[in-house]
């Protein structure tokens, strides 16, 4: 299938808040946007207040632990040797346990409804070993409310066939019709994709938490870290995405797109096109993420949304204390294209290099755009924010002076993230303009 395509390691599981096969969420919505999700105790905000090396608490167990139903056992001495010797055998409802380790060469196709697949012991890491499913991926994934728990992915390729397009290939290729694909503690590395797919006009639902999406891409500029079709909604939480080659960092079709308190970033090598692309618009939520664009990136824009077309009943897009680096001179941090119904921006932070505007003066019209308390500084008072290895968004003395806010404008702003995959309690509403409110 090649519906999808246009142009455009860090593994810590640690968090403050753990999830069992949904996302929390530590910034507040709108328009429906914002599920309800439990939220830290007072006890989790004093301790983020007092020991600033006791951040976050490592989450314990997988989805698997949690889950009813039958349990396959996959590895060396289990039942099944590989991953898709249990596919083969799955039924609706099973438990898939992998265990930690590496498997080459084995490519899976996942069709029954409920199941929940997990690495034990560690990661159960996939290496594609030139291997695909269905001339699509690694794993296919057709079934309905599947969760995937501490798997990696990597090397995913796709030579070129007659029907299937060229070098499209997936991580994982998603295809359900109903129901949600949920991700946890998974890593997605130097593929073609990373996570590809999302069937058009379903109304199936994709979260992705904690998660690492690093150096995928063909090169072509089709093929992304994260690209997903027009679903109803995909959901990002504390996630990790860098130096997609030549594609975007992450790409959402969809009619919601909500990301909290995640990581997209070029470094100082990387070819990114545009950090986030929206290309049909939809409800788009931004809340308490770090953008860093680089210097090498092969687009000067930062966030894109509707450059393919407005397709959806609403299309605005709203974004809360996020911080955005961008290394790359000229441009434009957002281009959001005519006929987008609103872009609100609360308590953003945008560090430029030279020439860069905050907003391409030939799309939105400037009635539709509504900004309260943003700060533009330079990017080189925010150094640390090219360093993939071990990024650090916290701005020098003379940027952070200007950050103060009088008063919280954002009550319902409860978590924040000092590095890629944590999240950090807040003792207090927030009164610092930017996704971060005290030093990592």
């Amino acid at each position: 299938m090649n519906t999808c395509r246009r142009r455009g390691a860090h593994t810590a599981s640690r968090v403050m808040i753990f999830l069992a096969g949904v996302a929390m969420t530590a910034c507040g919505g709108s328009g429906g946007l914002r599920p309800t999700f439990a939220v830290a105790t007072p006890a989790d905000h004093a301790s983020a207040a007092t020991d600033p090396t006791s951040l976050s608490t490592p989450a314990t167990g997988t989805a698997c632990d949690s889950a009813t139903g039958r349990v396959l056992l996959v590895g060396p001495g289990k039942t099944y040797a590989v991953p898709s010797a249990a596919a083969a055998v799955a039924q609706a409802g099973d438990i898939i346990k992998i265990s930690a380790g590496n498997y080459t060469g084995d490519a899976a196709a996942w069709n029954q409804d409920n199941l929940t697949i997990c690495g034990t012991g560690g990661r159960a890491v996939l290496y594609s070993g030139g291997k695909s499913v269905q001339g699509k991926g690694i794993w296919v994934i057709s079934g309905a409310n599947v969760t995937l728990d501490s798997i990696e992915f990597h090397n995913a390729t796709i030579p070129y066939s007659p029907g299937n397009g060229n070098n499209n290939g997936a991580a994982v290729r998603i295809q359900n019709t109903t129901g949600s694909f949920t991700v946890i503690n998974c890593g997605f590395y130097d593929g073609e994709n990373g996570i590809l797919g999302g069937l058009a006009g379903t109304p199936t639902t994709v979260t992705i938490d904690r998660s690492e999406f690093a150096r995928n891409g063909y090169g072509d500029g089709y093929t992304h870290n994260l690209y997903i079709g027009q679903i109803a909604r995909l959901t990002v939480t504390a996630s990790y995405f860098h130096e997609a080659k030549v594609g975007h960092n992450l790409k959402s079709r969809a009619a919601q797109t909500h990301i909290e308190n995640s990581y997209f970033m070029d470094g100082s090598t990387g070819t990114a096109s545009y950090t986030m692309d929206f290309p049909n618009g939809g409800q788009v939520y931004l809340c308490g993420n770090l953008l860093q664009k680089g210097v090498m990136a092969r687009n000067p824009t930062v966030i894109a949304y509707g450059e393919e077309g407005l397709m959806w009943p609403v299309n605005s897009m709203q974004m809360l204390h996020n911080t955005l680096v961008d290394n790359h001179p000229g441009g434009a941090f957002i281009n959001a294209v005519a006929g987008t119904q609103s872009l609100a921006m609360t308590a953003n932070l945008f560090a430029q290099t030279s020439g860069t505007a905050l907003i391409n003066s030939e799309g939105i019209a400037a009635s539709n755009v509504n900004q309260q308390a943003s700060v533009t500084g330079n990017a080189s008072d925010i150094a640390g924010a090219s360093s993939i290895v071990s990024p650090d968004f916290w701005p020098a003395a003379t940027l952070a002076a200007r950050l103060n806010l009088p008063v919280a404008l954002a009550l319902t702003y409860s978590a924040d993230a000092p590095e890629p995959m944590i999240q950090r309690a807040l003792i207090a509403a927030p009164t610092v303009t930017g996704a971060l409110q005290l030093a990592p």
